[in-house]
């Protein structure tokens, strides 16, 4: 296995697969996660920062540089903005209030002894290894080869164990975990969970044996897919039962 410190750009340049392509793949298709083009929404670019501020504050303002609120339907706000960008100097500009909510979740954070303990290890590295003859790629938040954890740092919300358990499902954290956890040989995956919301509370979530074990069986049949993509070049709309005229069986009771 190769474990580098490269940037997050130059990990996702590769053309290895990784979890979020298995969650993609297992969603829709591999014809979608080939075509469909990536697009960074509000959440997902708060997301990124957070992560920065808490995992390698460190490096936070190399990265990002703070505006006060600008108005930019108005000229003089046009002209503002366009200071902001000349004092920011190619960093990621944050508006005060997207600040502020990243200052209340780091606060509330490094209150959580749980939190705190479960991102002690080696932060935002790339691994990259041969599975069973494809290439993969794993760039896990916080790995602890001593304590033997792996931990995730995941904005949402409202973290209450409900709400998780619904999160999961949605956005199949279970099969990341699973794939991370077999990919390292490491049998205890953590996700930290921080409220993007009023009171911003951080809580440490463990999902169960069924859980994970689900995610294992989700994802393995996933690069099965992506295998016969790259072995045979056999493009998959969807993985389903199909009927002898070639349309898809729809059942009432839908087998996951």
């Amino acid at each position: 296995m190769l474990i580098v410190k490269d940037t997050n750009d130059e990990y996702h340049s590769k053309n290895s697969i990784s979890a979020s392509g298995l969650k993609k793949i297992h969603s829709s298709s591999v014809y979608h996660f080939i075509n469909e083009k990536f697009k960074e929404t509000p959440a997902m670019a708060l997301g990124t920062a957070v992560h920065q501020a808490i995992l390698e504050p460190d490096d936070f303002w190399d990265l990002y540089h703070v505006s006060q609120k600008i108005d930019k339907r108005t000229k003089a706000g046009k002209e503002a903005y366009q200071k902001e960008i000349e004092l920011a100097d190619g960093k990621i500009i944050l508006d005060q209030d997207t600040y502020d909510i990243i200052k209340n979740i780091k606060q509330n954070y490094k209150k959580n002894v749980l939190a705190t303990k479960y991102t002690k290890g080696e932060k935002e590295l790339s691994h990259y290894k041969k599975h069973d003859g494809i290439d993969v790629r794993i760039r896990p938040d916080v790995v602890n080869n001593i304590g033997n954890y792996i931990a995730d740092v995941k904005t949402c919300q409202r973290n209450t164990p409900k709400q998780f358990r619904s999160d999961v499902i949605k956005y199949s954290y279970h099969i990341q975990a699973a794939f991370y956890m077999d990919m390292l040989d490491i049998d205890n995956f953590k996700f930290i969970c921080v409220e993007t919301n009023h009171p911003y509370t951080t809580v440490v979530h463990t999902l169960d044996d069924e859980f994970i074990e689900e995610g294992r069986v989700l994802y393995k049949r996933a690069l099965e897919q992506w295998k016969k993509y790259i072995k045979e070049g056999n493009i998959t709309l969807y993985d389903g039962e199909q009927c002898d005229d070639g349309s898809y069986l729809i059942t009432r009771k839908w087998k996951s």
